[in-house]
């Protein structure tokens, strides 16, 4: 029922034109705002002039009875009760004993035996209705309200007020009176007050469109200016924002939710930018990076096909060339590899362990890496826990150590390697007497193939990864690492990791 209910609706909207539509159902928001406080305000309407109605029926119908009422107590007693002694009779050129103002108005008299008598009826005047005997005797026994009243279809067709008066002593009723008054003339006045209420309810709807389209418009200004601000906005432009300034409070958490949004797009798009640009760099210095040794390895082999190979010294020193250049080339490709592994495996497989002891098990080596420089090295005397990974932690202390090696005097140069312990982290500190960073330089000395020196760079060997790799590493552990330099004077490097206790597991 309700599905045949709604198709038919359904092909009522659809035959309807589509300027009508679009009045009824509005697509844009002020449309709508509109269209649904108008529907709201003739709701109200309605329901006002529903209630009205059925209050002002029932206040002139009330009103009317107790009208009645108050006319057939004003006849005197006398009169009712020689007519029950008569039981009703009467000559019929006789005038009704008492008379009702409203026009139209059949009187009845029923007496006390239940005997109706049509008091109206027998002098040429409307006929009245004859009720149940049993509304009649329930008159007598219990009376009638002021508010008591009926409406019912008079003999002659027409609509009556109908009214039923006990009279006689108090408690004691010897008739009732049965009063039907024509409602013609009381629905006439209920049809005009409906009619003044519905032309009042037209300009009211008309007032309401007026008044509501103007605040609208004013209301939904903000909302404007944000559609035009965002319709300017676009990948080149978002730096725009859009102003929330006197906004409503939904339109203004809008308005800052879209800003915010911007802001990441804005950042997201400038990351991106970041990255294109690093790969781009990245990729041209890598290509550069391996296409050096392969060039070398490649002249070498041409020297020795044009007749070199047959000379044993210039083929000693070509061999020892392609050596030195392939071991480069090894150590470029494992360094690209390691930050490949680091960027794919962020997090290492790491276990409470002692740094202290990481480091004693390196000293060997760093001693020959070091050669005549002084190695200094300061660990502490209890152990020192932290939750690593043996092999890429040594990887970093080398790594830093090598630096060093780098940029001091194979003679005068001095390596200081710390070990501490604060209230949340291990320090490791590394530092040299070497030639130092210029400011310039220390923001970039973490990045790919950044190197400050190339051409000393290049002859040592580095290709500019060892730092990169260190600091992968140390971030993968949950720590930092942080550069000072003095241009001539030296430079240290201090790494900072978690701190875990020596009872933790």
């Amino acid at each position: 029922m309700w599905r045949r209910a709604r198709q038919a609706a359904e092909g009522v909207w659809r035959r309807l034109p589509a300027p009508v539509r679009r009045a009824l159902a509005p697509t844009s928001l002020r449309g709508q705002l509109l269209a649904r406080s108008l529907w709201i305000l003739a709701g109200l309407l309605v329901l006002i002039g529903v209630v009205q109605y059925a209050w002002m029926s029932r206040f002139i119908y009330a009103n009317t009875a107790q009208t009645i009422r108050s006319q057939v107590f004003s006849t005197p007693s006398q009169v009712w009760i020689s007519f029950a002694q008569n039981r009703g009779g009467r000559d019929p050129d006789r005038a009704v004993p008492f008379s009702i103002t409203m026009p139209g108005t059949a009187v009845a008299f029923i007496d006390s035996q239940g005997d109706f008598y049509d008091l109206t009826g027998l002098v040429g005047g409307h006929a009245s209705p004859e009720l149940p005997a049993q509304t009649y005797a329930q008159a007598l026994t219990r009376g009638v309200g002021a508010d008591d009243y009926d409406v019912v279809t008079a003999p002659e067709g027409y609509r009556a007020l109908l009214v039923l008066v006990p009279v006689g002593p108090p408690g004691q009723p010897f008739g009732v009176v049965q009063v039907a008054a024509d409602i013609s003339p009381l629905r006439h006045v209920l049809i005009q007050q409906l009619l003044a209420f519905l032309i009042v309810a037209a300009a009211a709807l008309v007032l309401g469109f007026v008044v509501l389209r103007a605040t609208l418009r004013r209301t939904l200004v903000p909302l404007s200016d944000m559609v035009d601000t965002v319709q300017r906005i676009g990948v080149s432009n978002l730096d725009e924002r859009v102003r929330a300034e006197g906004a409503q409070d939904e339109v203004a958490s809008l308005a800052r939710s879209f800003n915010q949004m911007l802001e990441r797009l804005a950042a997201a798009f400038a990351a991106e930018r970041d990255a294109r640009e690093r790969m781009r760099a990245f990729v041209a210095d890598a290509s550069h990076e391996l296409r050096t040794p392969l060039t070398a390895i490649h002249g070498f082999l041409e020297v020795l096909l044009r007749g070199a190979a047959r000379q044993p010294e210039q083929l000693q020193q070509a061999l020892e060339s392609m050596y030195d250049e392939s071991e480069r080339l090894t150590k470029l490709v494992q360094g690209l590899l390691t930050l490949a592994r680091l960027d794919r495996e962020p997090a290492p497989e790491m276990r409470r362990d002692r740094l202290d002891e990481v480091i004693r098990e390196l000293l060997p080596q760093l001693r020959i890496l070091a050669e005549h420089r002084t190695l200094a090295v300061h660990l502490p005397e209890g152990p020192v826990y932290a939750r690593i990974d043996r092999d890429q932690i040594k990887q970093v202390v080398f790594n830093l150590v090598q630096n060093a090696v780098q940029h001091t005097d194979a003679e005068e140069g001095r390596i200081d390697i710390a070990l501490a312990e604060t209230s949340e982290h291990i320090v490791l500190r590394v530092a040299d007497n070497g030639t130092g960073i210029p400011p310039e330089h220390l923001p970039h000395i973490f990045e790919r193939f950044y190197r400050v020196d190339k051409a000393r760079s290049r002859r040592h060997g580095g290709a500019g990864l060892g730092l990169s790799i260190t600091q992968s590493i140390v971030q993968a552990h949950g720590g930092s690492i942080s550069c000072e330099s003095e241009v001539g004077r030296g430079t240290a490097f201090t790494v900072r990791l978690p701190r875990v206790a020596a009872d933790e597991g």
